[in-house]
């Protein structure tokens, strides 16, 4: 199959992460791909092979191309847009007899409307159907995008902890990797670092807020830009992740490490539903579901934090449940792929 993948960078990393990580996917199962994004800089802080000054550049044999070349481009057969990104008006009125399934990648959502939703056809001006795919966490959707590769503490060498500017891995006790949005209340979690028997290390993310200056017990360090790579192998090593958005949400599930997610805020709050609404959906206790809710709307306290950073051994076996739950339902990419062959074959006949 040849497919093109279509990506519009809009909270900076999370969208084309997600992209990036279904286009390696898809590409190892055989598909040819092209990637069309708009900001080469931002898909270049992720992964370093991209030159961001090259509109047409082919890395890890996918084919990378800015968003303008579309409009010189023959539309592929298969085409995804991801998270209802708008295609150029040129592609998409090239897309008639050249498209035979084109499919909106919706962001994900734990909400029950989501499965009523899957998969449903919509017709569009240019006369080709387009369908919507919804990443979730129940068999009734298309999944969630899953590592093909099981986490290797080998690659954690010198040179690895040298490019993060650390001489080597933390000599502390405990890890914390935080990738959080600008009202995450850093204060209060490194008070509570601080205060719990065990030393703790911060690996506060390129982007995080700059908070006021730690306690002097607490070792914090900024990390640099890091590739998705590095930053997948930090959520594997770490025994604590606090991370944001999608990309990292989903990966850090995978991770198998107890974590706090931070959506990203909307407006009349909404994104507590969607948070409420994946709560629901965790074997994690009733505390821990609060302890989450509480650090995104700005209402934890150092008692409940305290209390479960004191041991972390049930929290993590929670998540190791989860993961394994979830990893009994089928990839995001391949059920992409089966959705993709059984809509084309319905076309041709």
């Amino acid at each position: 199959m040849n497919l093109d993948l279509f990506c519009q960078v809009v909270d900076n990393y999370g969208d084309i992460g997600v992209c990036w990580r279904l286009a390696q996917q898809l590409q190892q199962q055989g598909i040819s791909i092209r990637l069309f994004v708009d900001d080469l800089a931002a898909f270049h802080r992720i992964e370093p092979r991209i030159n961001p000054q090259s509109h047409s550049q082919t890395v890890k044999q996918i084919h990378i191309l800015h968003w303008s070349q579309a409009e010189i481009s023959t539309p592929a057969p298969l085409v995804i847009e991801a998270f209802a990104c708008e295609l150029p008006l040129a592609y998409k009125q090239a897309m008639p007899n050249q498209t035979r399934l084109w499919i909106n990648l919706e962001y994900l959502s734990a909400e029950s409307w989501v499965e009523s939703s899957h998969a449903l056809p919509s017709p569009q001006p240019n006369s080709v159907l387009k369908y919507f795919f919804f990443p979730g966490f129940t068999p009734k959707t298309g999944g969630l995008l899953r590592p093909t590769a099981t986490p290797n503490p080998e690659l954690l060498d010198k040179d690895f902890w040298n490019s993060l500017g650390l001489i080597q891995a933390p000599a502390t006790d405990r890890v914390a990797f935080v990738f959080c949005y600008e009202h995450a209340s850093l204060e209060l979690l490194y008070r509570c670092l601080a205060a719990q028997p065990h030393s703790w290390c911060v690996l506060l993310a390129a982007s995080a807020p700059e908070p006021i200056a730690p306690p002097a017990t607490l070792t914090v360090h900024r990390l640099p830009f890091i590739a998705q790579a590095q930053f997948d192998a930090l959520l594997d090593y770490a025994d604590f992740n606090l991370i944001r958005g999608e990309d990292s949400f989903v990966r850090a599930i995978w991770a198998q490490k107890p974590f706090i997610w931070q959506p990203y805020r909307q407006d009349d709050n909404y994104h507590l539903q969607k948070l409420q609404a994946w709560l629901s959906t965790t074997p994690f206790s009733p505390s821990r579901q609060k302890l989450i809710m509480d650090w995104n709307c700005g209402q934890l306290t150092s008692a409940q934090l305290n209390t479960e950073l004191k041991d972390l051994s049930d929290w993590r076996q929670q998540c190791v449940q989860y993961a394994h739950t979830l990893a009994q339902q089928t990839d995001l990419a391949t059920q992409l792929l089966a959705f993709c062959s059984q809509i084309s074959q319905k076309t041709v006949k």
